[in-house]
């Protein structure tokens, strides 16, 4: 599992870098977190006041996720299985990226370039997402009722937060924003996280860290930022500014 997440992570950077023209294995590697970092620096009131109001509801979630997750899992049958296995695919890497590739191939410059966006933001937030998954080691409800249940630093099948619902939330910002259906789109990635936890697969505060990666890294990609590149010379790193 964990071979396939960094691979898949990788070939996105590569495709990213194969399609796009702007310096994408600079933004993937260097800018992206750079501009994350310095939107939380930048505002650092606005900053804590979402970061307290992640850090209640993700308590409140946790203090009630078995509940809700019980609750979403009632009554099972064949229709619900169906329904949201439709929504599971709009976090499915596989099934994402070959709707984007169509969009580039088949769109004009505003679907390339908004396609490269997708491949670049799946790339980030999947790099986070797995980062996150690493650290706290949750168990998946799947195999535990017990959702304080952490294996820290391990590199398994682990739960927190739900990769679907971040590549889910990651797109759905980016197509929202660049043609203003964000009133579709959201929609459908929060179906993808509850469809993960019908699936038993996530936990209901595994969705809400994904989402809320999902969110930001589709921002900052949106984010053309200052005219700056970062190139590797001989010897290290190498940033120009054009004014």
């Amino acid at each position: 599992m964990k071979k396939t997440i960094l691979v898949s992570i990788l070939l996105l950077a590569l495709y990213a870098a194969a399609f796009s023209e702007d310096t994408i294995w600079n933004r993937v590697f260097f800018l992206d977190f750079q501009y994350m970092g310095q939107a939380m620096v930048d505002d650092p009131v606005k900053t804590g006041i979402l970061a307290g109001g992640f850090g209640l509801a993700t308590y409140a979630l946790m203090e009630n996720d078995l509940w809700i997750s019980q609750t979403i899992q009632t009554d099972k049958n064949g229709f619900k299985d169906g329904f949201f296995d439709i929504f599971n695919n709009a976090g499915d890497g596989i099934y994402v990226l070959a709707a984007d590739s169509l969009l580039f191939a088949l769109g004009g410059e505003k679907e390339k370039k908004t396609a490269a966006k997708v491949v670049e933001g799946i790339a980030v937030s999947g790099a986070i997402s797995y980062a996150g998954k690493v650290i706290f080691g949750r168990v998946r409800p799947s195999s535990t009722d017990d959702p304080y249940d952490f294996k820290w630093f391990n590199f398994g099948d682990n739960s927190y937060p739900s990769g679907h619902t971040t590549v889910a939330f990651t797109w759905a910002t980016i197509i929202g924003d660049a043609y203003d259906i964000g009133w579709i789109t959201y929609p459908v990635a929060a179906l993808t996280g509850v469809a993960r936890i019908y699936k038993n697969a996530h936990w209901p505060s595994d969705v809400l860290l994904g989402a809320v990666i999902g969110i930001i890294t589709g921002k900052i990609v949106d984010y053309d930022g200052p005219a700056i590149k970062v190139s590797c010379v001989p010897g290290g790193l190498e940033a120009s500014y054009r004014f």
